[in-house]
């Protein structure tokens, strides 16, 4: 009688989760080959990348770089994840990428704001001057980038809005910006005590 009730379907199991992940993963790359690489878009992120890359090289305080490097990395890492989870669950995609492999925004997650957000960490040091600046960066980010993104379709917004990522931005900077300084806290602290 209990096998009656129980009609619905049972979740997939690892192995068939796995095997579905690989397939699409395949279906992505040939699709990526075929629509992506080697187009003017593709292109254009390629020039984003170098450009980016390029301009922080130029601009980074080297003797800070080892801090500016981590503040980055944290947001590279936060960002690449918070993308990766709106992706997964369909609220946003991207049609153009680097690479045909997740995270789904590489030119962005990986180069963009990292250099954007440690740019804006190391020339607007006091709070103050930070939080300025930092709501600043992220009303651009918002209301004029993300919009352009999608103009231009490197960016499909599915169940989201510009102003979703408005706090979503500031946030981030605000709370890698207390991270840095407490492990810099943390770390002054060890050296006195040496």
């Amino acid at each position: 009688m209990l096998e009656k009730i129980r009609t619905y379907p049972t979740s997939p199991s690892d192995e068939q989760l796995a095997y579905t992940l690989k397939q699409w993963s395949y279906a992505r790359i040939d699709n990526w080959l075929d629509t992506d690489f080697n187009t003017l878009s593709w292109w254009f992120e390629v020039a984003l990348a170098i450009v980016s890359l390029f301009v922080w090289w130029k601009l980074v305080d080297k003797e800070r770089l080892l801090e500016l490097i981590f503040y980055g990395f944290s947001i590279m890492t936060v960002s690449i994840w918070l993308d990766q989870v709106g992706y997964e669950l369909g609220v946003w995609y991207y049609p153009v990428d680097l690479i045909p492999v997740f995270p789904p925004s590489t030119a962005i997650d990986y180069i963009m704001l990292p250099v954007i957000y440690a740019l804006v960490y190391q020339y607007c040091s006091p709070w103050k001057i930070f939080l300025i600046a930092t709501f600043l960066m992220s009303g651009v980010f918002s209301f004029i980038l993300e919009p352009l993104l999608e103009k231009s379709g490197f960016y499909v917004p599915v169940q989201w809005k510009c102003y979703y990522s408005f706090p979503i931005y500031i946030a981030l900077g605000i709370l890698m910006k207390m991270t840095v300084e407490k492990i810099k806290t943390i770390m002054a602290t060890y050296k006195s005590k040496l």
